[in-house]
Parts: C-alpha cells; sequence; structure tokens
C-alpha cells in the first residue's frame, strides 16, 4: 500500500479528537476509488463518518486545487 492509499488512523484520530469538539473514536479510514489528483477517504467513527481529502505526495502543480482550504462537514 503506497503513502496516498493509506493513513495513521491512531495518529489521525488524536489529531481530529483534539481540533474538532465533537469528533471522537476514529474506527477507519477507507479511500475511495478514482479520483484525479486529491486522495479522498470515508472515515468511520463512534462520532459519525466524514470524508477526508488530503494533498498528494510530492510536488503540486501551481494549477492545483487548493485542498487545503476545503473544509466540508457533511452531517446526516
Amino acid at each position: 500500500m503506497s503513502d496516498v492509499d493509506s493513513l495513521d488512523i491512531e495518529l489521525l484520530d488524536r489529531y481530529l479528537s483534539e481540533h474538532i469538539e465533537s469528533f471522537h473514536g476514529l474506527k477507519s479510514a477507507e479511500k475511495f476509488s478514482g479520483g484525479q489528483s486529491n486522495p479522498t477517504f470515508k472515515l468511520s467513527a463512534a462520532s459519525g463518518e466524514y470524508v477526508l481529502r488530503r494533498q498528494p505526495p510530492g510536488k503540486l502543480l501551481k494549477s492545483a486545487h487548493a485542498v487545503d482550504v476545503s473544509i466540508v462537514f457533511i452531517k446526516r
């Protein structure tokens, strides 16, 4: 599995729990198939389901979408 396809679940759980008040108990992260640039994951946690997009590893093109400024929470 490459760096693009995986996440450190323990580290991500700790980070999200510290930065999002209602977030807790990350159980899994599943990478969505397809996509052009930014790896996208479905996060399943005790507090709900989330979508995480991250920048791909390596040097980014100047025309690349600024994923670091697109934070969206979807609640069902």
